[in-house]
């Protein structure tokens, strides 16, 4: 997204990417609603939301994978998720996602269930 300065320069806000496990339970209304808060944070930061990656099977990692791919593409330095649950259940396994896009991705999680 491009804005401008006091100046009038073109100034550009860094990305973010945000990441969700969307349960067979949860309406397009819920959906929507974490979409807004990902995009309240973002713009409270001074974050652009570039996208959100959706992961719907259960045990399953094709999304965080695609999300990995994309933020070291973009070198952006942020993903928030809704809950560190949304990464996995256990907490080790919340860890190890969290230093792989950390190592990997050179981003920073947050949680918006944290703030």
């Amino acid at each position: 997204m491009q804005m401008r300065d006091e100046c009038g320069q073109l100034e550009l806000k860094p990305l973010l990417y945000g990441y969700m496990r969307v349960l067979s339970q949860m309406s397009e209304e819920e959906v929507r609603g974490v979409h807004a808060r990902m995009e309240a944070y973002a713009q409270r930061e001074g974050y652009v939301l570039a996208s959100v990656f959706h992961e719907y099977a259960p045990e399953t990692q094709w999304a965080f994978t695609e999300l990995v791919d994309v933020v070291k593409r973009s070198a952006a330095h942020r993903v928030v998720v809704p809950a560190l649950r949304d990464l996995g259940l256990s907490v080790p396994l919340q860890n190890a996602l969290i230093v792989h896009l950390e190592c990997v991705g050179g981003a920073h999680v947050v949680g918006l269930d944290e703030l």
